[in-house]
């Protein structure tokens, strides 16, 4: 089931890649736009991007767990790059197009950060752990015990085929349960993101404007958006 998931994440994560990078090689997403159109073309899809890149690296740490770091490292870089786009692209300034030209270089960087972590991905989907697989197989098996207790088999096998029918039954209830608490987890994971967004957006529309911010809003640089992530 896992797999499944994962798998229909990674179709819908490139077709949306696919979807921004023609955008950009047609000139229907570039840099000359102002800031509120060029978020507009491409806020659904960066909305979207964010959700699957939280939920796919869940779904990546259950099946290799070995590769946290690496996960969880390329799921930053993906979503901060992502949202510091959004930031710039909502952020009043008297130079717009110097904006768009800042989040447009981001955009083309969430690209390539965004490629990366569909190889990322695929990988785990293809090779996941070891013992993750024999679970995962292990629990496919159970799903299907009906057909074991029809084995043509000795009567002194018979007991050895009882006790293993029991133990795959007890075995698919536990998984069971794990992938209740999985959920419960990606579904806490989604609403503390959207909780961070929303103050995030908060945070940003509540922030007084002295002489001194609407200086440093003219001088845009990707650094004042670096610090503010971090």
């Amino acid at each position: 089931m896992i797999k499944e998931e994962i798998d229909k994440d990674i179709g819908e994560f490139e077709e949306i890649l696919q979807k921004i990078a023609g955008a950009v090689a047609s000139g229907f997403i570039s840099e000359k736009l102002s800031p509120s159109h060029l978020l507009e073309r491409t806020d659904n899809c960066v909305d979207r991007l964010i959700d699957l890149t939280t939920r796919s690296e869940q779904l990546m740490l259950i099946l290799k767990p070995e590769k946290a770091h690496t996960v969880k490292t390329k799921g930053k870089n993906l979503t901060q790059t992502l949202t510091t786009y959004k930031n710039i692209l909502v952020q009043n300034t008297s130079e717009p197009l110097a904006n768009s030209r800042l989040a447009f270089e981001q955009l083309k960087k969430a690209l390539t950060d965004g490629s990366d972590f569909l190889f990322l991905m695929r990988e785990v989907r293809d090779n996941p752990s070891p013992l993750i697989s024999a679970i995962l197989a292990f629990k496919k098996t159970s799903d299907t015990r009906g057909s074991a207790v029809n084995i043509h088999a000795s009567e002194g096998e018979q007991p050895l085929i009882k006790y293993v029918t029991t133990r795959m039954e007890e075995f698919r209830d536990a998984l069971v349960d794990l992938e209740k608490k999985v959920g419960e987890m990606k579904e806490s994971m989604r609403e503390l993101h959207e909780e961070n967004m929303k103050a995030r957006s908060s945070k940003t529309s509540e922030q007084p404007e002295t002489s001194e911010s609407k200086t440093e809003k003219r001088q845009v640089s990707l650094s004042n958006f670096k610090a503010e992530q971090n």
